[in-house]
């Protein structure tokens, strides 16, 4: 048969992130670090996820997300589970764009662009972790690709 295309089908991508913990700007904060990439054709979300507990759920400093995608690429289903403590930043990892500083005293006197910034020199993602804020620093913004989350020193105090 000339000329059938073949449709591509859903498929399921699990990410596995590892725990690091960086020092960037000043702050100390645990980012992940994408460590392997799983495709799995047409399964479960379910499934995969719970495949992959079994052999994680053990092992400490990871974070798993397993997202299904249509025929399209579109994303349709997502789910994971973490084997790590901290505050949850963003509730799946996002990539870490830039780390802006907000030091004692300037609080809400200063537009965001005109904060002390520092990139990462490498790829690395946020979503549940430990952040250490320096004595001077009343806190942070955390620019993501979903987003940006502003985390004081009073919201990590609980």
């Amino acid at each position: 048969m000339e000329g059938v295309v073949e449709m591509p089908r859903s498929k399921s991508v699990a990410r596995l992130y590892k725990a690091v913990d960086i020092g960037i700007a000043g702050v100390k904060m645990t980012v992940l670090r994408l460590e392997k990439e799983l495709e799995f054709d047409a399964a479960e979300v379910i499934d995969v996820v719970s495949d992959l507990h079994e052999r994680y759920s053990k092992t400490p400093g990871y974070v798993v997300e397993v997202v299904k995608y249509n025929s399209r690429g579109e994303e349709v289903e997502s789910s994971g589970f973490a084997t790590l403590d901290g505050l949850v930043l963003f509730l799946r990892p996002a990539r870490l764009i830039s780390v802006r500083v907000i030091d004692n005293g300037i609080e809400g006197t200063r537009p965001v662009d005109q904060l002390r910034k520092a990139t990462p020199r490498e790829k690395f993602y946020v979503s549940i972790g430990r952040i250490d804020l320096p004595k001077d620093v009343w806190g942070v913004v955390i620019e993501t690709d979903r987003g940006i989350r502003v985390i004081t020193r009073t919201a990590l105090r609980g």
